[in-house]
């Protein structure tokens, strides 16, 4: 672990924890998250953004002079599924489509609790149906997500799947909550240590989301859901924080099914530390990790 990161880690405990574990007052704790995400670094002047509304989705595209023009990284942000949007997540976005050598996609999706389950996923479903409309191969597209933003992008594939449709060729998954019962038993034992995230939070962020649905409805918490035929996927997550048993238990689940996974344990990192790429060498390597991932020719489905 770098001093940076240890660092970093000491900030996030210190001055963002105790936000996720207060999230009674949603707005309150959506303009803290977007103050710290002032901090973020602006897209270089070789980065092309631009603006669509796409389903009603508000939307951003981000190219690297090396991005080609037919692939495409569907992007879905983290923020419990309450707060999060463009602005938090750009850098990642600009630095995927640098390291991927492709277009990002970045959707800014409906949140709870304005808009419980299932608007955020009906509305992703609809975006990516808008790309097959303007011509987009399935097997040109790819489909990302970081903690909430991850359990959404996993369970996208699971709707697509159940709807006919085709799937994008791959998947990136960082630290995805891919169980909004917290039953994983990282849930207990990395609560000393997850300088982040925190039970009583997440279950807060939950009951917003689902709104009194069920909690293991598996296009909610698509742990619970049939994993096979997906495409393949590689997941990041830390050893230390409370969304590990998540990750775990998706890569079992996924191989038992006959699934093509692959899952990196990095140490002692906080949570999605990928958005962290501009101070600390671990998010850097993480992000070229992913860009390699992402690169590699198209499995069709």
């Amino acid at each position: 672990m770098s001093i940076r990161a240890k660092v970093i880690s000491y900030l996030i405990r210190r001055a963002i924890r105790p936000h996720f574990d207060q999230v009674e007052d949603v707005d309150a704790f959506r303009l803290h998250l977007a103050s710290a995400g002032r901090f973020s670094s602006a897209p270089p002047k070789h980065i092309q953004v631009s603006h669509e509304t796409i389903s009603e989705l508000p939307c951003e595209w981000l190219q690297a002079p090396a991005s080609g023009a037919s692939r495409v990284l569907l992007y879905l942000h983290g923020g419990g599924y309450v707060a999060g949007g463009l602005d938090s997540h750009r850098e990642l976005a600009w630095r995927l489509a640098e390291a991927a050598g492709l277009k990002v996609l970045l959707v800014d999706y409906p949140l709870a609790p304005e808009h419980p389950f299932p608007a955020a996923l009906d509305q992703v479903t609809q975006c990516y149906r808008a790309l097959l409309e303007q011509g987009y191969e399935a097997g040109d597209i790819a489909l990302g997500g970081d903690s909430a933003g991850g359990g959404l992008a996993l369970a996208l594939l699971l709707n697509l799947k159940n709807r006919g449709l085709p799937l994008p060729y791959r998947a990136i998954l960082l630290s995805p909550w891919v169980d909004l019962t917290l039953s994983g038993d990282s849930m207990v034992t990395n609560v000393g240590t997850d300088v982040m995230l925190t039970p009583r939070g997440l279950t807060k962020m939950a009951g917003f989301y689902l709104s009194e649905r069920d909690a293991k409805a598996p296009l909610a918490s698509p742990i619970f859901g049939d994993l096979s035929g997906l495409p393949p996927l590689l997941v990041h997550v830390s050893d230390t924080e409370l969304l590990l048993s998540d990750a775990q238990r998706l890569v079992a689940a996924v191989e038992g099914q006959g699934g093509s996974v692959e899952l990196t344990i990095w140490p002692r990192m906080p949570h999605v530390f990928q958005l962290l790429a501009a101070r600390i060498p671990e998010g850097k390597q993480a992000i070229a990790a992913l860009g390699e991932f992402l690169a590699k020719r198209a499995v069709r489905f």
